[in-house]
């Protein structure tokens, strides 16, 4: 006995859906990549720059950057301690500071300082290239201790204390100033321009050129 298909079209509908797939496949993969009208071509979604590398400095020049943030380290400690001294003075009917601790201290730290000038000075393996920055360095460490021997002066000062202030706040300017010398030297290190050097050029009667290099600085 033969039996018919009660539901003879429904393989119709699948078919045409397999069918409908294969042509979209096919269609899609016939197209050509997309082009700019001008001829351009396209840009990708995402930036192709290469990677900038990293600049490597000589072992030498290495070395005394590792001092140099050394000696950073060490003038930011002095310059809160006495920022820290004079402040407890300040409020000694809290603190309960005594003018011979004051004192005792800002003496203690202008040794320490005149130790830190000795320790800048003989830097040991200064690169020739930066020779220049450390005596630069040298000269303004060598204010340091002589801003605190003002603010000593400005304590036993018999006035409302306002000599004090002012030399701590010129000993603060003048850690500004080494700072910005250490600064200096990095830039240099990393064959940068020097923000603290101004190049003018002016011409003469007979065409030849002078520069003129002036360097920022403190008065001492």
């Amino acid at each position: 006995m033969v039996y018919s298909d009660p539901r003879p079209g429904r393989w119709i509908l699948p078919l045409m859906i397999v069918g409908m797939v294969v042509l979209t496949y096919t269609f899609v993969n016939s197209l050509e990549p997309a082009e700019d009208p001008t001829g351009a071509p396209v840009d990708p979604p995402f930036t192709t720059d290469p990677i900038q590398p990293t600049v490597t400095l000589p072992p030498a020049i290495q070395q005394f950057m590792v001092t140099l943030d050394i000696f950073e380290s060490q003038l930011n400690s002095f310059a809160n301690e006495v920022a820290q001294t004079n402040s407890r003075w300040d409020n000694r009917d809290t603190t309960g500071q005594t003018f011979a601790e004051t004192r005792t201290q800002f003496i203690q730290l202008q040794q320490q300082l005149r130790n830190f000038e000795t320790d800048v000075t003989q830097a040991p393996n200064v690169p020739a290239d930066l020779a220049a920055g450390h005596v630069e360095l040298m000269v303004e460490v060598g204010h340091l201790h002589l801003k605190v021997q003002e603010v000593i002066v400005g304590l036993d000062a018999p006035d409302d204390g306002t000599a004090r202030r002012t030399a701590v706040a010129e000993f603060q300017v003048e850690v500004q100033q080494v700072l910005d010398v250490i600064e200096s030297i990095r830039r240099t290190a990393h064959g940068e321009p020097d923000s603290t050097t101004d190049t003018t050029d002016t011409t003469g009667d007979e065409g030849d050129t002078e520069t003129t290099t002036t360097i920022e600085g403190v008065e001492g």
